[in-house]
C-alpha cells in the first residue's frame, strides 16, 4: 500500500499498526524525517520515500494507493492534480484501488469559517491560528496559518488546497484513466450527502486498458482521416 502525500506519517503509521505493508511518499524531507523517527520509536518497518506526488517511482507494483486528510488538491492547478492521479494509476497494479479522502466542497460552502483557533499537534502547548479565505475563481481554500508555541514564538505557513465537488472529482479521475467505483460521506460508511464534512472516493485502475496509438508528435490520434496512412 502507498500513502501518497503522507506528511509526518500519522496515517502511514496507523496503517502499519493494523498490519499493512505500507510505503509513505511525500516531497517534504522535514516531514519525512519526523515520520521515520516516529516509526522507529514504535519499531515499525515502514519505508518513507521523498518524491514528487506526480512522479511516483513505481510501475504496476502497488495494490492500493491512499491519499488522505486533504493531501489531494495541494498542487498548483487542476492539470497538476490530474498528473498526480495519472502517476497513482501507473503505480497501481491492474485492478488496484485508489482511495481519496477530502473536504466536501458542498459542506464547506454552507459552513465556511474564515478564522479560528485550535490546539496544535506541532508541539506541546502550541496553538494554531488559521486565517482562511476561499478563492471562488480557482476553487481553492487558502490557509495562512500561524503556530504560536508555548514560548510565544510565532511560525507562519501557507497552504492552498483545491476543494472539489464529487462531480469534479469523478471528472478528474476519468481524465487520469481511473474508474470511479463508489463514494461515502466518511469512514463510518455513511452515504455521501451535502451535509457530509468529508467525501471519500474509491476508484480503480482498469484491469484492461485501451492503448491509443500515438503520432510522432507524441499526441494520441483521436480521428483517422480517410486516405491517410
Amino acid at each position: 500500500m502507498l500513502d501518497l502525500g503522507c506528511g509526518s506519517g500519522r496515517r502511514t503509521i496507523e496503517l502499519a499498526r493494523r498490519g499493512h505493508r505500507v510505503v509513505g511518499l511525500d516531497p517534504d524531507e522535514r516531514a519525512l524525517a519526523a515520520a521515520r523517527a516516529a516509526a522507529k520509536g514504535e519499531k515499525l518497518n515502514i519505508h518513507f520515500l521523498k518524491a514528487d506526488t506526480a512522479a511516483i517511482p513505481y510501475r504496476a507494483e502497488i495494490d492500493a494507493v491512499v491519499c488522505l486528510d486533504g493531501a489531494f488538491g495541494q498542487r498548483e492547478s487542476d492539470k497538476e492534480d490530474v498528473r498526480c492521479l495519472e502517476s497513482a494509476r501507473k503505480a497501481l497494479k491492474p485492478g488496484g484501488l485508489l482511495l481519496i479522502d477530502a473536504l466536501n466542497k458542498e459542506w464547506l460552502m454552507r459552513h465556511f469559517e474564515p478564522n479560528f483557533w485550535e490546539q496544535g499537534e506541532e508541539g506541546k502547548g502550541a496553538v494554531v491560528l488559521d486565517q482562511i479565505s476561499f478563492d471562488f475563481e480557482r476553487g481553492r481554500l487558502d490557509n495562512r496559518r500561524v503556530i504560536v508555541g508555548a514560548d510565544g514564538k510565532r511560525t507562519p505557513s501557507f497552504v492552498s488546497v483545491r476543494v472539489y465537488t464529487l462531480t469534479e472529482l469523478k471528472a478528474q479521475l476519468e481524465r487520469a484513466g481511473l474508474v470511479y467505483r463508489q463514494s461515502w460521506g466518511g469512514f463510518d460508511g455513511s452515504a455521501y450527502a451535502m451535509e457530509s464534512p468529508r467525501v471519500v472516493v474509491l476508484a480503480e485502475r482498469p484491469k484492461e486498458e485501451r492503448r491509443q496509438r500515438r503520432e510522432p508528435d507524441g499526441l494520441p490520434t483521436a480521428i483517422r482521416i480517410k486516405g491517410r496512412k
